[in-house]
């Protein structure tokens, strides 16, 4: 059933939309600058090498979902454009297999360091004085989005990014759990996107709590 649009509604979605687009960016480009590091050509040489949000938007997972998943009560997530990367490019101080797993880490951890920014940013405009409440629910939900995105980019699914790590740090003898990942690892996420509400909650109901105190014990202090 579709959310009832209060005054403020509408507003409401453009900042979780604002969020998630800024996260996304950041996200792809540490991807992209993961791999750039490790010597690959390949995300500069195709514009990725950027936090300019465009460059790394899809026009279904970063802005259509998001809008309609507000607008009608689904669950609220998105994605971006996956950062093209090409192993064999990769420095041989690294395995290939150490170096898919590093770029893969990579944008899980860039939303953790954004996230700590934005709350150390709060915390000293909180501090000052100066953090009105527009700004403070801009910034609590930025915070809380990128520990989110995180975690859930951390599940050992593909195609996601803990699915990749996954695959590059399970011995030869456990390929076998890897290929049924491949194989199903998408069919399962959207299971637990549009079907499991129960279990996503279960999971991220300690990240809420932990964000939750974190902002109260850095900003409302």
């Amino acid at each position: 059933m579709p959310l009832a649009l209060s005054s403020d509604f509408l507003p409401l979605v453009g900042v979780y939309v604002v969020c998630l687009v800024l996260s996304i960016a950041v996200h792809e480009y540490c991807h992209a600058l993961a791999a750039a590091r490790l010597g690959d050509p390949t995300p500069e040489q195709e514009g990725r090498l950027t936090l300019n949000p465009l460059a790394h938007a899809d026009p279904i997972g970063t802005l259509t979902l998001p809008v309609l998943g507000a607008l009608f009560s689904w669950p609220l997530f998105g994605w971006g454009r996956p950062v093209p990367t090409q192993p064999r490019y990769y420095t041989r101080k690294v395995s290939m297999r150490g170096g898919m797993a590093l770029v893969a880490a990579a944008g899980p951890a860039g939303n953790v360091a954004f996230g700590a920014v934005v709350l150390a940013l709060a915390g000293g405009l909180a501090a000052a004085g100066a953090l009105n409440p527009q700004v403070g629910r801009l910034l609590a939900q930025l915070f809380q989005l990128n520990v989110l995105l995180c975690v859930f980019n951390l599940l050992p699914l593909h195609p996601l990014d803990g699915g990749k790590i996954l695959a590059a740090l399970l011995p030869a003898r456990f390929e076998y759990i890897d290929d049924f990942l491949q194989r199903y690892g998408g069919w399962i996420l959207i299971a637990l996107i549009f079907a499991g509400g129960r279990l996503l909650s279960f999971l991220f109901s300690p990240v809420f709590a932990v964000t939750g105190q974190l902002w109260q014990l850095v900003v409302a202090a």
